[in-house]
């Protein structure tokens, strides 16, 4: 994009032509034009009112880990660099969207507070995690969550419980616009030994059924109601499926793995084979659980 922004834009600490291989866990994609990387909330809030005013189009990226990325992005791309670590009330644990999801776990862990374990294995940020609802182990981020913090698509600040509606399998409201800012979770009294001993046990297992020693953007598709995504992958025969240095994962069927040199046009390639054989064989279709940013069209959340 030639044109330069309105000015409480470029005043956010920004980089230009960022490869997304840097910016995703999967390491493919194009190349992200403009990274703005705000340190503080109001600079997120004069960012979200500025694009808002000038009618202009925007992407938010987390850690990356949920993502695969089809082409370059033109339109500016806001990473938050919010520099605030937790914060303790009682059993109440508070941290800002850019902190890590499995540092808070392994945190919460570290105070005695149980509730987290189930994020000990899940990449990415606390805003991804939000805007995604992430869980695993049969919990999810709803499951804790006691108060969020958020930017209306117009750039207003809102704080608020969850409501019933708002956090469903793999989705949020917060898709709908909004910035994640922060989260506040109700936790309970434990153990921490116990508790580290819990979130040992799930990173163990994670180690041992999932390809982390290649670089992938966690599973793939959701699981439809009643089934899992990587059962039905396995059964179709789709393990080990290759398209140039993009597979399909031995260890795990809803992991697609890059072994080095894939492009983001193989994983679209082989996301779509999957898909269709998947169909063809037990009449299911699977969602992408990953988010997809297709160039060129702005994706705005």
């Amino acid at each position: 994009m030639s044109r330069p922004f309105p000015d409480p834009i470029m005043a956010i600490p920004h980089r230009r032509d960022v490869p997304f291989a840097r910016l995703t866990t999967l390491g493919v994609g194009g190349c992200c034009r403009w990274l703005f990387e705000p340190v503080s909330e109001g600079q997120v809030q004069a960012f979200v009112r500025a694009c808002a005013s000038a009618g202009l189009p925007w992407r938010t990226l987390g850690g990356g880990s949920n993502l695969v990325v089809l082409g370059d992005v033109d339109t500016p791309v806001l990473r938050l660099r919010l520099p605030q670590e937790p914060r303790r009330n009682g059993l109440e644990l508070s941290a800002p969207a850019s902190y890590g999801h499995m540092r808070l776990s392994a945190a919460a862990a570290e105070l005695g507070l149980a509730g987290l374990e189930y994020a000990s294995g899940i990449p990415g940020t606390v805003g991804g995690a939000m805007h995604m609802n992430a869980g695993a182990h049969g919990r999810e981020l709803v499951d804790v969550l006691a108060r969020y913090r958020f930017l209306s698509a117009a750039g207003e600040l809102v704080e608020k419980a969850p409501e019933p509606g708002e956090f469903r399998y793999r989705w949020s409201v917060l898709g709908q616009g909004r910035v994640a800012l922060g989260l506040t979770v109700r936790l309970a009294e434990g153990d921490p030994e116990r508790i580290r001993a819990q979130v040992a046990e799930y990173r163990v297992r994670r180690g041992t059924s999932q390809p982390l020693g290649k670089r992938n953007a966690g599973c793939i598709f959701k699981n439809p109601p009643g089934q899992s995504a990587g059962r039905l992958i396995d059964q179709a025969g789709l393990k080990g499926l290759r398209v140039g240095d993009a597979e399909v994962s031995p260890a795990h069927g809803n992991f697609l793995v890059n072994h080095g040199q894939a492009t983001a046009a193989q994983f679209a390639e082989l996301m779509a084979a999957v898909q269709a054989r998947v169909l063809a064989v037990h009449g299911i279709a699977l969602e992408p659980e990953v988010e997809i940013w297709a160039a060129p069209e702005p994706i705005v959340r």
